[in-house]
Parts: C-alpha cells; structure tokens; sequence
C-alpha cells in the first residue's frame, strides 16, 4: 500500500513531520505474529513498493505498532524480533525490537504501543520493489497469546545531507562469548573495505545486543562488557554495551522484570544502533575490527551476542549552518514520550545537527498554533550528526482554537538556516490535567525509603516543595498551597541509594519480583475535601510524574482519566493465608478484578461499584499470579506470590 503526501504538515496519530512532499508505505498492517515453538523462528515478508530510485530523501523513518492478537492475550516474553529489507537476494537487518512481556494486556482493552525508527542511513536500499520480512523469535505457546505487527514508513523527499553512495553487511552473526573453544574472535573477524569512488565519509554502524545467561556473570544479558572498534589498528570507538534506563521505559508496567538493565535493550523497547563517522576519501582497502573484552566461561551455561555490522558509505552534502527539529518531546501524543504529557508549561525539542559546524545557539519560534507565539535563544552544544533534546521556556499563554503546537527554528548560531524545510513541526495536544490550589501529596514508603524523593516545581523551574530523608513503611501527608493558573510539574523518583541488604532501585514503590521492598503508594489528593485527584501506579521503576495546571475552584474534579488503584497485601502471601485486594477508584461504576494464575487461567472473578473496597482470597497454591482490575477502558494488573 502507497500513499502520497503534498501537504504543509504530514500529521500521524502519535507525530507530525516535515513540510513538503512525503510518501508513506505500508509494509504491514496489523499482522497477527505468533512464536513456532518446534524451530523459535517465524517470519512475515510482504513484498512492498518504495518511491523510485531517482526520488532523494531527506528523513526516512518507520514507525512500528504493537497490539494484541485478536481474541488474545498479547505475547508473555522478552524476544528478540528483527526487520529485513532483501534486495537483490541479499537481507539487510534495517531494525530490531524486543518483545515486551504483555501478559497484562489482551485484544478487549485495545491496548496498543508503539515506537519511531530512524532509517535515513539505509535510504539507498528503500527504492522501487523490495520484500520487507518481519521477523519474531520465541518458544512460547501460540495457541492463547500474540501479537498484531503494523510497520509504516515514512518516505521525507528532499536534499540529503550526506548523498548515500552505498553500503556493506559486514557481520550478521551470533557470535558466543567467553567460549575458550570457539571464541568471539573467531565468529566476529576483521573485514575489509574499500571506498567507493566518490564518496568521501563512511558511517560504521553497530546493531548488538547481549543474551544468553550463564553461570558465571549472567553474560550476556546482564554483564555489562567494553567494545572496542578499530580501522586499520587505530582504535576509533570504546564502549559498554550496556543500556541502564530500562526503569524509564515508555511502556510500563510490563508483567515481567521489565526494570533490570540489561546489555544493550530493554525489554518492549527498539534497539538503538552505535554510529561511528569517519572522513575518507580515498580508494585504498581498509579493515574494520571489533572485539569484546576478554573473558572465559569457566562456570557452565551459555553466553552470546546477536551482532549486525554496516559500513556506509556518503558523499557529504552538509551546509555550514544547518539545524533539523527531530521532534517534539512535549507537547505530544507520541508513545514513546508519555511519561512526559500531556504537558502545560516547558516544551521539550530535539534537534539534530545536519551541518558542518557545531552548534552552540538556536532562536525558537513556538507556542499553540493560531494564538500568541514566543521567541527565544536557547544555547546548546550540537556536534554534526548528533542530537539533542533542548528544553525551552515555557508556554504561557495555551489561548487559541484547535489543539495543535508549532515550533519553528529560526536562527542557528546566529545564523539563517541553510535548509529551511525541516525547521518547522507540529504536535498535537492534549488538555492538562487541572487541580486546586490546595493540594495533599501522600506518599505511603516501603522498606526501601532511601531510594525515593520528590520534587514540585513551576513552570519557571523554581523548586516548590523537594521531599527526602523518609522513614521507611511511613505514611506522609504534604499539604501544599500553590498559585492559581500555573504549570507545575511533580516528580516521585526511585533511583536513590538502596538498602546494603537488597541493592536493587529504580523499581519503583511496589514490584512483584522484589519482595524485600514492600509496598508503598505515592498519591496527590484534593486539599479542600481529600478525594483522589492523582493515584500513581506503585510499579513505575526509575520515575513517575505529572505536569498539572491550578484554578480555585474548590470543588474541582479532575477531568483526565484517572488511573485506577489496585493494592495487594501481603505480597508474598503464606500458602493458605489470606491475601488481601484494595480497590481505589475515582467512579461509582462497574469494575472487574480477575486472578489469573501462570498459565493465564482465571482463578477468581470479583466485581463490585464501590469507590474503596476490599476483596479477600485464599486457598491458592504456591506461585506466581496476576491481578488485573478494569473498570471501562482503564485497567491496573499487578503480580503477586504466594509462598
């Protein structure tokens, strides 16, 4: 499927983009992926049809939506999905996801999610007729559970910044590691390249992620090991691969332990590639090598690394002075960023440098389109080919029809842009949450309270109220009077120092695999008559927060949807003891709770209307279990353990 874009703004469900001519592809729209547990390997190819080659890009980006088979639980484990481009029969790895673990979410709550790729580097394969194939690795059953797959692509036409002149597959391996008898060196071997004629700059780009779980240092998903990358023996790029912001994960919470860091991806979240530039321009072979750091497995179990390897090859096409909005952060509608809205006060941009010169000052245009608009200078520090997320003053003045948000670079470095067209977008936005003046910030600690601290601060950034030094299984009350008509923003944080006993954070104020922490709540009540305004989920890992405007009505209800409260005490329950579920809810209707046991079967069914309320269960064998309450389209799963 093909479709052409002549207009000022190309507007998607989640993003908008560039003026100018865009042509979107489907590849896949909604196709049911499901494991084939006798081989851990299936696959989906359609046979798709890009612009010409004659057609220059200027972005390319795909976007990649998950939801629920029909019918269906969504899929319980963290695996690895890859997606190929095959032109002229040889495959090219174009991008890789990791499953999330998604047995809170079923077809009937129309859960979906979904994450941006930025593909322009592989725009010289994305022309005329190619097979797309989706992928999807595991070994879990398929008769109860899937996932549906939609893969768009969004084709920007305009002058590339860096002409592609082709490029090289060097590995696409799974190379073991800490294998004293086929070591990593002898999978991953030196490759050599030639430029070709005409280009003068080359991008060595690195798709790696670590699995596999030994007995010695739990390598490769959770080892933490140095990369090193030379070219003709001179060291260009030394690196862990690590990532350590799993606990920031825009898909929370997973059924699963979706928080640990692991080597390189987070489980329901795109792996992100390693770019390495280079400036040659000449015609003479050159050898490209990467090594782990040395380590032997002498303990038992296997250890590996999943490793794709480009070399692309540019001609470099960059202006002096030339800055390109990526996107919006906030204000946005965009998945990947609803930790962060919806928003009323600083927008959040990022800006990429596809110029010469590093950048050091941007001057922004931006506020709610068709009413008032600001100006500013924001300084920054851009090298060529990076970006960088740019906080700007915030909006004050959100009058004006509809509910779309401009913002407009206008100057770099002082300078006119070179390339205008990708100075300007637009997001939609959605309307802030509203409180009253008077408010209660009720935090509830677990055992772990030197992990936690907050922070409320305005629009300005001024530090209203910063909360830390907690007693641990402490209930705290915090009244705060504040300004009418102001954006302010509340942060509750789970990444301070953890007890010596149990040295894991980021994990939120109740997690199912981390008993040893208890349980706790974080809540922002009306200050006038007590009732809920805002009841966190406890299973949040790193951060959780909320950025809300006052007024002085007293009696205020908030008008965003609410966040349903589900509580589970004790956790872990003794094996015939009584485990105990609260209910919090902020509408007198209709709610459902369901325990379902590991193999996803209903054990016991609870409704009720009651806006607090109580439901006990006992008799449950030794295990792991799962609660989900909904009520409407809203729901809150927790897991919980009998012993």
């Amino acid at each position: 499927m093909k479709l052409i874009f002549t207009l000022l703004t190309i507007a998607f469900s989640t993003i908008s983009l560039y003026a100018g001519d865009t042509t979107k592809v489907t590849s896949h729209n909604k196709v049911v992926i499901k494991t084939n547990p006798s081989v851990g390997v299936t696959e989906y190819p359609a046979k798709v049809n890009f612009p010409a080659d004659s057609v220059s890009y200027r972005k390319v980006y795909m976007y990649l939506e998950f939801g629920c088979a029909p019918g269906l639980r969504c899929g319980e484990w963290d695996y690895g999905n890859h997606v190929y481009a095959v032109k002229n029969g040889v495959r090219y790895e174009l991008a890789r996801f990791i499953t999330p673990y998604g047995f809170y979410w079923n077809s009937s709550q129309n859960w979906k999610h979904g994450w941006y790729y930025d593909l322009t580097d592989f725009s010289t394969l994305l022309h005329d007729s190619l097979e797309i194939i989706y992928q999807h690795s595991g070994y879990e059953g398929n008769t109860d559970r899937g996932w549906t797959v939609t893969m768009d692509y969004y084709m920007v036409q305009g002058e590339a910044a860096r002409i592609p002149m082709g490029l090289v597959n060097m590995h696409r391996v799974n190379a073991p590691y800490g294998n004293d008898n086929n070591p990593f060196s002898s999978v991953v071997k030196p490759v050599s390249f030639v430029m070709p004629k005409g280009a003068d700059a080359v991008d060595f780009k690195i798709i790696q992620t670590g699995h596999g779980m030994d007995k010695q240092e739990n390598c490769s998903e959770f080892c933490s090991k140095k990369r090193t990358v030379s070219i003709d023996a001179t060291t260009v790029s030394e690196k862990n691969v690590w990532r350590e912001d799993c606990g920031l994960n825009s898909l929370f919470p997973q059924a699963g332990t979706w928080i640990y860091d692991r080597a390189n991806w987070c489980p329901g979240a795109p792996v992100t590639a390693d770019d390495i530039y280079l400036n040659l321009n000449d015609t003479n072979t050159h050898t490209f090598s990467l090594n782990m750091e040395a380590y032997s497995n002498t303990a038992g179990g296997n250890a590996n690394y999943d490793l794709t390897t480009y070399a692309l090859f540019f001609k470099d096409n960059r202006k002096q002075f030339d800055a390109a909005i990526e996107d919006i952060i906030s204000p946005s509608i965009h998945f990947d960023y609803l930790r962060l809205n919806p928003t009323c006060g600083a927008p959040i941009i990022s800006v990429r440098n596809m110029g010469k010169d590093t950048i050091t000052r941007l001057e922004f245009e931006y506020g709610k389109l068709g009413g008032a608009l600001q100006k500013i200078w924001v300084p920054c520090n851009i090298a060529p080919f990076t970006n960088q997320r740019v906080t700007l003053e915030a909006v004050y003045n959100w009058s004006g029809a509809g509910n779309n948000f401009v913002a407009r670079i206008t100057k770099v470095n002082d300078q006119v842009d070179q390339y205008l067209a990708d100075n300007t977008m637009y997001s939609k936005i959605t309307n802030s949450v509203v409180f009253p003046t008077k408010i209660i910030i009720v935090l509830k600690t677990n055992n772990a309270p030197s992990e936690n601290y907050y922070t409320l601060k305005d629009a300005k950034g001024n530090v209203i109220r910063n909360k830390n030094n907690f007693a641990a299984n402490t209930i705290y009350r915090d009244t705060v009077y504040l300004d009418n008509n102001v954006c302010y923003t509340f942060e509750m944080m789970d990444d301070g120092p953890a007890p010596s006993t149990n040295p894991l954070n980021k994990d939120g104020l109740d997690w199912w695999a981390n008993t040893a922490d208890g349980t706790g709540y974080i809540q922002i009540r009306n200050g006038n008559n007590n009732s809920m305004l805002k009841n966190f989920g406890a299973d949040f890992g790193t951060k959780q927060m909320i950025n809300f405007q006052t007024t002085y009505n007293m009696g205020i209800e908030n008008n965003t949807p609410q966040t349903i409260g589900l509580d589970i005490m004790p956790n872990p329950a003794l094996k015939g003891a009584e485990t105990t579920f609260n209910i919090d809810v902020v509408k007198s209707e209709t709610y459902t709770l369901t325990v379902f046991d590991q193999t996803g079967r209903a054990v016991q069914t609870f409704t009720g209307k009651s806006l607090n309320a109580q439901f006990y269960l006992k008799g449950l064998a030794s295990g792991i279990y799962t609660a989900t309450l909904q009520q409407g389209t809203e729901f809150s799963s927790k897991k919980f353990v009998v012993e």
